[in-house]
């Protein structure tokens, strides 16, 4: 109906209200708002720990080096030739027995030592022509001491495997074995050489048992590639996409390595949604700064829940609330619907009284966190509906009318919010095999509130952010 005629209709209305029956009549036409996806959260890092324990390898090492070594007087020549003409060099026994090897890690090396406990004992001609002279240290008295240390240095290749790399770094005396007119015989050195099957035992057990780490990446990665149940309908992807590691850390008797893996997270209600995996890509050695795990989360509601709770806070079916609150001429709501297009929502209200119709209602979504409530701040008329408001119902205070509707027309997302993020807990917070999850989302914004009567539902997207990380042993 045109202006013109609204206005005609609401004058004649007014000018003889009480002795006539006429009463205004508003159906403005619905608003037309496009409905606003949803969207794409920010990208969302988790932090990655894979550990291989170090123990049973260090332990498996130690079980090939002897405890003890030992020859018989005077058989060992050090490569002297021999205490006898020509070479006139030293004849020896020694008996000499290790320490258990103690590891200590700092950053990617591992440093092995040892100490060595024994005696020794020589002959040698002195002169050369001249008769066998003898002398021992630590025989008959406390055995001489000495130690020795190697670093293994472990790095991560591209394609996920390790190298170790071992050196000596050589063999200090704590003692001088020192042998009457033989002097000071050093052979410390030499002796320490029988056990140089240290840093060839640590770098064959290290490579072999390090070979696992690729196999446990690719675990995480396989986990992360597959969609993660959260309840019965609803379903997480977390969609990795690549994966930055930092320096391998010895921390211990743990190797442990640290990295960031890039998703684009997102969550599916529907059936479970097909699995979409892609390789386990090449390790970054390079370090991709952490950020926050970023998820929207849709929180469904029961659109006849959400109705009759709208209509119970403007008192539809009791018929008590009047607009205004006091007199004889006001506006009593009947119904009330909700609409919702992501970054907007309609409320269309039916009322009777001193007009008869109906009314459209715009406002943006916004959602407090401290009483998850979902309000409308904003609220007032569609453009139709105000233009008609205003022409057909003077006598209503339009402005406290609408103040009224944005306390009233609220909805309630306590119970489906704290549920959703309790069951998005839970699947952050799992074990899966080797591989332990934990989560913590405490951060959460409105993004979109869609509403469709026709389809008896209600969805408030979030996004709920936090941290993420999983670890691999």
């Amino acid at each position: 109906m045109k202006s013109s005629v609204w206005l005609a209709l609401s004058l004649a209305c007014a000018a003889d209200f009480m002795l006539t029956a006429c009463v205004p009549t508003v159906r403005p036409t619905a608003p037309n708002l496009p409905s606003t996806p949803v969207g794409e959260p920010p990208p969302a890092t988790i932090g990655l720990t894979i550990s291989v324990p170090l123990k049973p390898l260090l332990d498996a090492a130690e079980t090939n080096i002897p405890r003890s070594l030992s020859a018989r007087e005077y058989v060992e020549f050090f490569g002297t030739g021999g205490p006898n003409r020509p070479a006139c060099g030293l004849g020896c026994g020694y008996d000499v027995s290790r320490s258990p090897l103690s590891f200590e890690a700092h950053a990617n090396e591992i440093t092995t030592s040892l100490s060595l406990a024994y005696w020794l004992s020589c002959t040698k001609r002195i002169p050369c022509r001249g008769r066998l002279v003898s002398g021992s240290c630590g025989k008959s008295e406390p055995r001489r001491r000495t130690t020795q240390s190697v670093t293994t240095q472990i790095n991560l290749m591209p394609n996920w495997t390790t190298i170790a790399t071992t050196r000596d770094r050589g063999v200090v005396a704590q003692d001088e074995c020192v042998m009457g007119r033989l002097g000071v015989v050093n052979l410390a050195d030499k002796l320490a050489a029988r056990f140089s099957g240290v840093a060839q035992a640590l770098d064959s057990k290290l490579n072999a048992g390090l070979s696992g780490l690729r196999p446990r990446a690719e675990s995480a990665w396989n986990l992360l590639s597959s969609p993660i149940q959260i309840e019965a309908d609803t379903w997480l992807e977390v969609r990795p996409e690549k994966v930055s590691v930092s320096a391998v850390q010895v921390s211990g008797d743990t190797l442990q390595l640290s990295g960031v893996l890039l998703a684009h997270p997102r969550v599916e209600i529907s059936g479970r949604p097909p699995v979409t995996r892609t390789p386990l890509p090449e390790a970054a050695l390079s370090e991709m700064p952490g950020g926050a795990f970023d998820v929207y989360i849709p929180v469904k509601v029961g659109y006849s829940n959400v109705e009759a709770a709208l209509k119970q806070k403007l008192k539809i079916g009791g018929g008590s609330l009047h607009y205004p609150s006091s007199g004889k001429h006001y506006l009593t709501p009947t119904d009330v619907t909700l609409y919702g297009y992501g970054q907007k929502a309609v409320f269309k209200v039916t009322f009777n009284g001193i007009a008869e119709g109906y009314a459209y209602f715009i406002g943006t979504p916004s959602f407090d966190t401290d009483t998850n409530l979902l309000s409308f701040p904003d609220l007032d008329y569609s453009p139709d509906t105000k233009r008609l408001a205003l022409e057909s119902i003077q006598w209503v205070d339009h402005d406290a009318f609408i103040r009224d509707l944005r306390n009233r027309l609220v909805v309630d997302l306590a119970g489906p919010l704290n549920q959703a993020k309790s069951k998005l807990s839970d699947a952050l917070n799992r074990r899966y095999g080797d591989i332990q999850l934990a989560g913590s989302i405490p951060n959460i914004i409105l993004i979109s509130v869609y509403a469709d009567p026709k389809q008896g539902s209600l969805v408030a997207y979030f996004n709920m952010s936090g941290t993420v990380t999983a670890a691999v042993r």
